[in-house]
């Protein structure tokens, strides 16, 4: 809003009138705004008084009054231009009228709002500094912890365990594993070896240095370890890092028929979900998945087996039972298959189809025909996924074998008589999609004579007074045995071979001459020697349990890959797998990206 002023004349002093002989000021005539000074009679009113003929009105800073300002250094009277009209509000530039004491505020100002300008800069500057070192500290501290809390949850084995940082600053323990972007491959089986073969062609041989890893097969429907309490257990994580640190590249997971068809939730106690963070309880085949996935995340494989029909394993040893149909059984194949043969689930390697089928026979043509079965199972197992590859154990017969010049009868262990695939393969609608998977142990599973140099065979099948072999001779017996059992398949290097389990007990070994543990050892040479395509030892779990040791003492002996801390490795066990590091073909799962050969 404007408002206008209307001021009457002013009369003006003749000595303000400027003559030629005292010549008017010029607008240019320098102040000396330092030495100038101000009457102390001179007032800025700014209404004017009524019958006066004063007036003062502020535009721009200029002041005008009834008497002009007079400067003392000069003696000249300035005159004060007639106003018709002074516009309050609107500013107006005439420095000619400006007086000494504006120049003065003007100086004295501009310092002022600059120093303050600046004390607001350096605020925010200060305050913005701060905000971040506080929050880069606390990120730190943040971060000190979560690697802390995850050095803890490290299996200790020698090596430097790997972190990962979610998005949220939790190490060690994602929300989700990352999709790998790898798609599944086909897996095949020929010329003595897996293989891996992608959607452009691109074939990469798979040896298998793995382990199994039980508790899905039991009533707690779960992978046992995976409770990670302030004492013991793990993670998912650390299990995943540790197995890929040691060169392990593949884990036997048991599964239970009765778990699948039920596919129920999972007890939450069963597994620490704040230090899993990525495992799905919500079902039996979502908890798989998830599992599958952290494995994957680790470039390692997983060979799912279908291991027993119910949960407390009382219904037979077969792909039928008293409780359980063929049908059952063929429903959980496809469940399985439903929830696995994806992209996503790239590094799942087939089915086991039944472990350790030892009621069984071969090529009877019996209800019991294993090799029946095995075609039966895996046949609906590639309808359900054709890129997968079907393992396939043997069944349990006598048998005799002559060594050193004497004859033994002996029995097969659970899973390893293959003797009369020879006259009885396994034949698949499919080809290459077939892998031997026998099964090969040592006397803490059971005490087999032919292991020993004499003894006498006592009560539970203990050997008293056992005699234990040399080297030599122990390793001849390992290599023959096996050799009878199923290496003869590997000798035509048709389908792949590889050991779905062996070994057990080995650092707690009694033996004077450690013959469990030897027996182990020669083993794995025979695994690398013989070509054969790798091997899942018997197992990551410590509640592993084992019946002689040594020969001529029962009881219940535990020992695993790991201490019953479940975050410690069991070292000498450990060591004893590094021998299988010698495969050639010895890498981690193969990932063909998918954007490259869609």
């Amino acid at each position: 809003m404007f408002v206008k002023l209307t001021p009457k004349a002013t009369a003006v002093s003749p000595a303000a009138t400027p003559t030629a002989a005292a010549p008017t000021a010029s607008r240019y005539h320098r102040l000396q705004d330092d030495e100038e000074t101000i009457d102390d009679n001179e007032t800025t009113t700014a209404q004017p008084q009524p019958g006066s003929t004063s007036f003062s009105a502020a535009v721009y800073g200029v002041v005008f009054k009834s008497e002009p300002p007079i400067r003392s250094s000069t003696g000249i009277h300035r005159a004060i231009p007639k106003l018709d009209e002074v516009e309050y509000g609107i500013q107006m530039h005439q420095p000619s009228v400006q007086t000494a004491t504006t120049w003065r505020s003007h100086r004295q100002r501009w310092p002022g709002i600059l120093l303050c300008g600046f004390v607001c800069l350096l605020a925010v500057v200060s305050i913005t500094v701060g905000a971040h070192n506080a929050h880069t500290a606390s990120v730190q501290r943040r971060d000190k912890v979560q690697r802390a809390i995850a050095l803890e949850k490290c299996i200790a084995s020698g090596q430097d365990c790997r972190t990962l940082r979610d998005d949220d600053g939790v190490v060690n323990n994602p929300k989700v594993y990352p999709s790998m972007g790898c798609e599944l491959p086909n897996y095949q089986s020929k010329n003595g070896k897996l293989w891996a073969v992608s959607n452009n062609g691109t074939r990469v041989p798979l040896a298998v240095k793995g382990v199994n890893w039980f508790g899905m097969e039991t009533g707690q429907q779960v992978p046992f370890g995976l409770w990670d309490n302030d004492q013991n257990g793990t993670t998912v994580y650390a299990i995943a890092d540790f197995l890929s640190l040691n060169n392990f590249n593949s884990v036997r997971i048991p599964l239970c028929v009765q778990n699948i068809l039920a596919n129920s939730p999972i007890q939450n106690s069963l597994i620490n979900s704040a230090s899993n963070r990525a495992l799905d309880l919500s079902s039996y085949l979502a908890l798989l998945r998830t599992v599958v996935q952290a494995l994957g995340y680790r470039s390692i494989s997983v060979m799912i087996s279908m291991h027993t029909l119910n949960i407390m394993n009382s219904d037979g040893s077969l792909w039928y039972g008293k409780t359980t149909t063929v049908d059952d059984f063929l429903k959980a194949i496809d469940m399985v298959t439903g929830a696995l043969c994806s992209d996503a689930y790239w590094n799942v390697l087939g089915l086991d189809v039944k472990n350790e089928p030892f009621e069984g026979t071969w090529g009877s043509g019996f209800p019991n025909d294993f090799k029946l079965g095995a075609e039966l199972i895996a046949n609906r197992m590639l309808k359900g996924c054709p890129k997968w590859v079907a393992f396939v154990e043997g069944v349990n017969q006598q048998n005799t074998i002559v060594l050193d010049g004497q004859e033994y009868g002996y029995y097969d262990w659970f899973g390893g008589g293959l003797h009369n695939a020879r006259q009885y393969p396994v034949q698949l609608a499919t080809p290459n999609k077939l892998v031997y998977a026998p099964h090969y142990y040592t006397p803490a599973v059971f005490p087999q004579y032919y292991l020993f140099g004499g003894g006498t065979v006592g009560a539970g099948n203990a050997i008293i007074d056992f005699v234990e072999l040399s080297d030599d001779a122990l390793s001849s017996r390992i290599m023959h045995t096996m050799n009878d059992m199923f290496g003869f398949l590997n000798d035509h290097k048709g389908p792949a071979v590889l050991l779905g389990e062996f070994a057990g007990l080995y650092t707690t070994d009694a033996h004077p001459m450690k013959t469990t543990q030897r027996c182990t050892d020669f083993t794995i040479q025979r695994i690398v020697q013989d070509g054969y395509a790798g091997g899942y030892m018997w197992s990551l779990n410590p509640e592993s349990a084992y019946q002689y040791n040594p020969a001529d003492t029962t009881g219940n002996f535990v020992e695993g890959l790991l201490e019953l801390d479940w975050r410690t490795a069991n070292m000498p066990f450990l060591n004893a797998m590094k021998g299988l590091d010698a495969m050639p073909d010895l890498k981690p799962a193969p990932c063909f990206p998918i954007t490259l050969s869609s």
